[in-house]
C-alpha cells in the first residue's frame, strides 16, 4: 500500500498580517512559528525554490504512515473583521480504499481560553479523506494542484459557519499542515 501527501505552502496574510509574525516565511521558522511533526518520513522546510519568486516559502510534507507535519501560530484579534489572503499550492494522494492524505491551510477560530470554536480549510484530500463541511467546519477545494490565490473577509467567511459564533472568537491560529492516515 503507498501512500503519499506532498504539501506545498506560501502564506501571506493581508491586512491579517500585523496579527500573524513571519507571516511572509523571511525570517527563520523559528520566529513566530511552532513546528510539530508527528509519524515517520515528514519535513517542513523554508527555501526559495518552491516558487519562480526570489521570495521564501515553506514546503511542508507528510508522507507514507500516519502522522502528521504541522507549522502553525496563534494570534489574538481585536476583531473578526480581518482580510486574509494566502497563495498555496497543495497536493495530496493515496492509492488506498482505506487510508487517506491531505494537505491544508487551516484557520481556526478560538475563544478567550484556546478552545476550538469551529475552522475554516483550504484543503486538497484523498478521496476517501473523512473531513467534510459541518457547522463548525468550511472546507474550500483547490481546483486542481497548481499555485492558487486564496483571499477572504473573515466576518464573511464565517458566514459558512453556523455553528460558530463570531463574538466567541479571540484568536486565530492558522496552521499549515500535511496529514496522512492508516485505515
Amino acid at each position: 500500500m503507498h501512500r503519499y501527501l506532498s504539501l506545498f505552502l506560501l502564506a501571506a496574510l493581508g491586512s491579517a498580517s500585523v496579527l500573524i509574525t513571519n507571516g511572509d516565511f523571511e525570517q527563520d521558522l523559528s520566529v513566530g512559528w511552532t513546528q510539530t511533526i508527528n509519524g515517520a518520513n515528514a519535513s517542513i522546510i523554508r527555501g526559495t525554490t518552491y516558487d519562480p519568486d526570489p521570495d521564501y516559502e515553506v514546503y511542508v510534507y507528510k508522507g507514507t504512515g500516519t502522522g502528521h507535519a504541522k507549522l502553525h501560530q496563534t494570534a489574538h484579534i481585536p476583531t473578526t473583521n480581518l482580510e486574509f489572503a494566502a497563495s498555496l499550492k497543495l497536493y495530496a494522494s493515496s492509492n488506498s480504499t482505506t487510508c487517506w492524505a491531505a494537505g491544508a491551510l487551516v484557520i481556526e477560530y478560538l475563544d478567550d481560553l484556546g478552545d476550538l470554536l469551529g475552522e475554516t480549510m483550504i484543503c486538497y484530500k484523498s478521496s476517501v479523506c473523512p473531513w467534510t463541511n459541518t457547522p463548525t467546519r468550511h472546507i474550500i477545494t483547490p481546483a486542481d494542484s497548481f499555485w492558487h490565490d486564496y483571499a477572504f473577509n473573515i466576518d464573511t467567511e464565517l458566514t459558512n459557519l453556523s455553528g460558530v459564533n463570531p463574538g466567541d472568537i479571540k484568536r486565530i491560529q492558522i496552521t499549515l499542515a500535511g496529514f496522512a492516515e492508516s485505515g
